[in-house]
């Protein structure tokens, strides 16, 4: 009889924003000082801080800190379903070279949004530019799966005046279903924040998806905006949803101190 695969213990740690001047280096010595063993490095920050980019560079962080890394793919001004066929193509441009860090890196996956709808457009333009947005999305999973490593569709936030293809659990099926790319390569990122701030209860997305969560976003608001603050029960949270990659995203370090050191984290 083969002997079973072992089972990976979740990884948690936390997200580099874009406000932060940190090294990678930097905060993956700060994470382990709580015992935190994952870090997200997000596109925005790369961008201000091209130096930290070096592929080589960051493997040996990787290895000193013994440390893993997902990369969220580029998101601030990016728009996935964008109508302007050059900007929507500059948009995959940009994920895929993301997607190259991450293999280049060794990262387990590449979060990557769905894109809006701004409702006050009329149908066809809404219907365009879903279509837009789910062609952005094969091609980048597309790409996933040649060098090796999953992107990671997140749900996003409905705000007013806009419709997120991802916001529900219905609307994120619907996606996936006509994106058309199997599981192995295209995962998600369920977090926990955008739900509230939705009104979805985050427990919907797991009944829903399941495994095919790869990775957990964990943060609160008061479910009116997406405040990005503490979420001290963030281990419970975590537990529920079963993602083997979990991630702080903060504001501050100060911010993700306040959810290590809570009595109920």
């Amino acid at each position: 009889m083969s002997e079973a695969t072992p089972v990976q213990r979740p990884r948690f740690g936390a997200s580099m924003d874009i406000r932060y001047a940190d090294e990678v280096a930097s905060f993956a010595g700060f994470l382990r000082r709580f015992d935190l063993n994952h870090v997200e490095l997000r596109a925005g920050y790369l961008d201000v801080q091209p130096g930290e980019r070096d592929a080589e560079r960051l493997r040996a962080v990787a290895e000193e800190f013994d440390v893993s890394y997902t990369v969220h793919g580029p998101h601030l001004d990016v728009a996935p379903g964008n109508v302007n066929e050059r900007l929507r193509t500059a948009a995959v441009a940009a994920t895929k070279d993301a997607i190259e860090l991450a293999a280049a890196i060794d990262a387990r996956g590449v979060i990557v949004h769905g894109g809006t709808i701004r409702t006050r457009y009329p149908d066809h333009v809404r219907e365009h530019t879903r279509e837009q947005a789910v062609r952005t999305l094969r091609e980048c999973a597309e790409f996933a799966a040649e060098v090796g490593v999953p992107v990671c569709l997140e749900n996003q936030r409905d705000k007013s005046g806009t419709r997120r293809h991802t916001a529900t659990p219905d609307r994120l099926a619907a996606f996936l279903d006509d994106v058309g790319v199997g599981d192995e390569f295209l995962k998600l990122t369920l977090d926990v924040g955008h739900a509230k701030a939705t009104d979805v209860d985050y427990e919907r997305f797991v009944e829903r998806f399941g495994d095919r969560i790869h990775v957990a976003h964990l943060h609160d608001n008061d479910g009116t905006e997406d405040a990005h603050e503490p979420l001290p029960s963030f281990r419970s949270v975590a537990a529920d949803i079963g993602a083997p990659y979990n991630v702080l995203e903060m504001k501050s370090r100060a911010d993700v101190e306040r959810c290590v050191s809570a009595t109920d984290a």
